[in-house]
């Protein structure tokens, strides 16, 4: 239950009766010996050559969302702390981002598309380090991206909180599990993490408890967003402009957003924050070395205890030994390398949560810009968020008003995307479209898991798997969003709608496979990140959620992440 380490083997500080180590923070004893002896360590029955490094405190796998919220509070609360991260991929050349191009649209099927199993499959040489993951049981398709930033590089940067609400769903509605805190004890981390990432947003939502005020207004809604106003006003439903990780206008050195559209391809002009950008330039000022191309393949524990890591890169492998390791890889990444470092518990890699998502596409007679500004980030609404027993399920949906996907993605989705009929369909909807998205909260449930193949992958670790079925709850969640959407696009001046019941290429919110909780027999970590039973061992990402809400989980995974880095420095003052 990571109790306390004595002072003598404490990582990071030095009190009046104990001298300066030429490593900070890690005593000898914290630290055993390399097995069976320096230089070698044994994997899958061979000895392998592993060269033993200098002892850190901390060690944090990853650089995406949490791993970067988490290091650089830690930073600025503990910077005694040696840290180092390991980022199996890179930094993304922005230079070189496709919407440079004149043929951007043809990266949206390749190196830039969402799944990392299609950029695979594409053939080329993608900036995402990709692994494959077989998703053949999953109803959703897991979205990500491995490299210095992570999904933030071609998020949507759409960013809700969550409700008080989703924090207490068994206290409330009997369904789930209740978070082992409330909004109100996460209420402070999502101040600081709006104000770290920036945020453009108009304060006042009566869905929300006061937030601060935003330092930017929101993204201009356009006739796209004013026209799904329209429709929410005529039927009296709440609607309220996003919150957005996106600068309406100049601010923290980075410029406005020109409204260019190919959001989800990385960000020409770094109006949209990512990591990369807005975390890690602060964390690397303050001390902590980024070492990219490094693949982890083992968290090392021995007695209970971590170790460090081994990883691979391109001269060899490595072990780093470090007093706290912290994993921060995505639901699918961090339940994956916990799984092959033998991690034990029986809420492991269980209770995988995408959200439930399907959407209505509305046809309109004028013109409504729909390609013009940041595709997620128009208005939304929580009219039938809370739970309404009447509806015949419990807790809510999201209803997110979304500008147009670039032509090449709209093309993929007709039967033959090419010809005649292709080149007419695209034309009725090309700046005429409006498409509504239904998210509904996804009820954590065992038997939708990430787990492992029993084969090595080319990046030396186990292969994993997804296995995701969408419940009945979600179903019947999803069907009575899709009704409202589609009424509510009607009122708005539709004179055609398409349903999409199911949209399987929305898998990016990779939730609840290391989650939180009080029991060892049900959750992975306790309410601060810290792995039942392996002292010395955190989680910092989506993989801890308990439950996951109706809404992108963005501003809570960060809110969450600077949490656990908080209750860590705290620990080790």
């Amino acid at each position: 239950m990571f109790p306390a380490a004595p002072d003598a083997v404490r990582p990071g500080r030095r009190g009046p009766d104990r001298p300066a180590r030429a490593c900070r923070g890690v005593s000898p004893l914290a630290l055993p010996p390399a097995s069976p002896k320096d230089g070698e360590k044994i994997r899958g029955g061979s000895l392998l050559s592993v060269k033993r490094l200098a002892p850190v405190d901390v060690v944090v796998v990853g650089a995406g969302l949490g791993a970067a919220a988490f290091t650089r509070h830690l930073v600025e609360e503990a910077p005694a702390l040696s840290v180092v991260v390991l980022e199996r991929g890179g930094w993304v050349d922005r230079a070189a981002l496709p919407a440079f191009r004149a043929d951007f649209q043809r990266d949206v099927l390749g190196p830039y598309a969402t799944s990392p199993n299609v950029r695979l499959a594409a053939g080329g040489i993608a900036p995402s380090a990709d692994y494959a993951v077989d998703d053949s049981q999953s109803d959703f398709k897991p979205l990500m991206w491995s490299g210095v930033g992570g999904s933030t590089i071609n998020w949507a940067a759409h960013f809700p909180r969550f409700h008080p609400s989703d924090f207490r769903t068994r206290s409330l509605d009997g369904v789930g599990d209740d978070w082992p805190f409330t909004y109100a004890d996460l209420e402070p981390f999502y101040d600081l993490n709006d104000a770290r990432f920036g945020i453009a947003g108009l304060p006042g939502d009566p869905a929300y408890p006061p937030k601060p005020a935003r330092p930017m207004p929101p993204i201009a809604l356009g006739r796209l967003g004013m026209t799904a106003a329209r429709g929410f006003d005529r039927l009296g439903w709440h609607w309220w402009p996003v919150d957005s990780a996106i600068n309406s206008r100049e601010h923290a050195g980075r410029p406005g957003c020109n409204h260019c559209g190919p959001c989800q391809q990385g960000c020409v002009t770094g109006a949209k924050a990512s990591t990369d950008m807005t975390h890690w330039p602060e964390a690397i000022a303050r001390g902590v070395e980024m070492r990219t191309g490094a693949v982890v393949l083992q968290v090392e524990i021995e007695a209970g205890r971590v170790t460090g890591v081994t990883y691979r890169t391109a001269e060899g492998d490595l072990f780093q030994p470090a007093a706290t390791v912290v994993v921060a890889g995505n639901g699918v990444g961090t339940a994956r390398l916990l799984l092959a470092s033998g991690v034990t518990s029986p809420a492991l890699g269980r209770n995988l949560m995408y959200h439930g998502a399907g959407y209505v596409r509305g046809f309109f007679a004028e013109d409504l810009d729909g390609p013009v500004g940041p595709t997620g980030c128009a208005i939304y609404s929580h009219e039938f968020y809370e739970t309404d027993r009447s509806r015949g399920f419990v807790r809510g949906v999201h209803l997110q008003a979304t500008r147009e996907n670039p032509l090449a993605v709209q093309a993929a989705r007709l039967p033959r995307p090419w010809g005649e009929e292709a080149h007419a369909a695209l034309l009725r909807e090309f700046r005429h479209s409006m498409a509504i998205l239904v998210v509904n909260e996804d009820l954590p449930e065992p038997e939708n898991h990430v787990g492992l193949t029993g084969e090595t992958a080319p990046d030396g670790l186990p292969g994993v798997k997804v296995v995701y079925r969408l419940s009945d709850h979600s179903r019947r969640a999803l069907d009575f969003g899709l009704d409202r959407a589609e009424e509510m696009l009607r009122a708005a001046g539709a004179v055609e709608t398409v349903r999409v019941p199911l949209a399987p290429f929305t898998g990016w919110h990779l939730l609840g496979t290391a989650r939180m909780g009080t029991d060892p027999a049900t959750s992975v970590t306790d309410g601060s990140g810290r792995v039942h039973g392996v002292s010395g061992l955190l989680v910092a990402d989506g993989s801890l959620f308990t439950t996951s809400a109706a809404v992108n989980p963005g501003s809570t995974i960060g809110a969450l992440a600077t949490k656990v880095a908080d209750d860590f420095a705290r620990l080790v003052a």
